[in-house]
């Protein structure tokens, strides 16, 4: 599942692409894509012009003009925005929605075009396609464009101290709370969770209500640095996944990825070990991340 690094990537291409340009059409083909809101809600941001695109947690946030809703994007887990020239067929029966972008009035807009990739020049009108085979993700009206659930991982109202409080006397896993979307942090899934603690030093499996606030705070800091450096990479695409940016480019941090799927750690050569925490696998080095380690 796309995490705060890749959102980052994908909303920062969006920005580039569509910011300016008017959404002239938001055509949605799959019920299953507008299931958690009013579909007409959305279609009726069709004929705004974009102001900005923004990421928050897992959420891509587009903003428009005159209008207090924005659109919200969320991938989940096999959820893809890819840059397509108008009026292009469909690679497959996966693209489930479409956002039709017109001409951009400003004819030198700057665009984030790779060699070869697809057109999308700003006097020409560009197609971004939602595409979305086990059909997880979805599109959201949003008031305010708040999206639901956490702060976002880089909000300057996330502290380690607040961290600290929302785990104090839970028995659950820190991983697991470090995952909680809607109470803790948006933006930290499995792979930025598994490396945040492996560089914090702290197991995944332990208590989070063990923690002292001083090693929440070295977590939060080093999940921020995990998902700057994974961002500037591209992100993580690993085989079992389907991560590509706008233009179709795979990530590029799964190799510098320490712990998360991984049979030995690639800091020290131990062999890592791997546990369920909160529905989801886990994976840490005995040696770097001790298990009595709670400062």
């Amino acid at each position: 599942m796309p995490e705060a690094a890749e959102v980052a990537v994908a909303a920062t291409q969006l920005r580039r692409v569509a910011a300016g340009r008017t959404l002239v059409a938001l055509p949605v083909t799959h019920e299953r894509t507008v299931r958690h809101t009013d579909p007409e809600a959305v279609r009726a941001l069709a004929g705004r012009r974009v102001v900005g695109v923004r990421s928050h947690g897992k959420w891509i946030v587009v903003d428009l003009e005159d209008t207090g809703v924005s659109l919200g994007i969320h991938l989940r887990m096999s959820g893809q925005l890819l840059v397509a020239e108008p009026d292009t067929p469909h690679p497959d029966r996966h693209v489930h929605a479409t956002l039709d972008l017109g001409p951009h009035p400003d004819p030198f807009w700057p665009t984030d075009v790779p060699p070869g990739g697809h057109g999308c020049r700003p006097e020409r009108a560009v197609a971004v396609w939602f595409r979305d085979p086990r059909t997880f993700g979805e599109l959201r009206a949003l008031p305010g464009g708040r999206p639901p659930g956490a702060d976002d991982l880089f909000d300057p109202a996330v502290t380690g101290a607040r961290l600290a409080g929302l785990g104090a006397r839970r028995r659950v896993a820190v991983k697991a709370v470090l995952l909680d979307q809607q109470r803790t942090v948006a933006g930290v899934g499995s792979y930025l969770a598994d490396e945040a603690l492996h560089r914090a030093g702290i197991a995944p499996v332990v208590p989070a209500g063990q923690l002292a606030a001083s090693a929440w705070g070295r977590i939060l800091s080093s999940a921020r640095a995990v998902a700057s450096a994974s961002a500037a990479l591209g992100g993580v695409t690993l085989a079992d996944e389907g991560w590509v940016d706008l233009f179709g480019r795979p990530g590029r941090y799964a190799e510098q990825l320490r712990v998360h799927a991984r049979a030995t750690c690639a800091t020290c050569g131990t062999d890592t070990r791997a546990a369920v925490v909160g529905g989801r696998s886990a994976r840490w080095c005995p040696r770097c991340q001790h298990a009595r380690r709670r400062r």
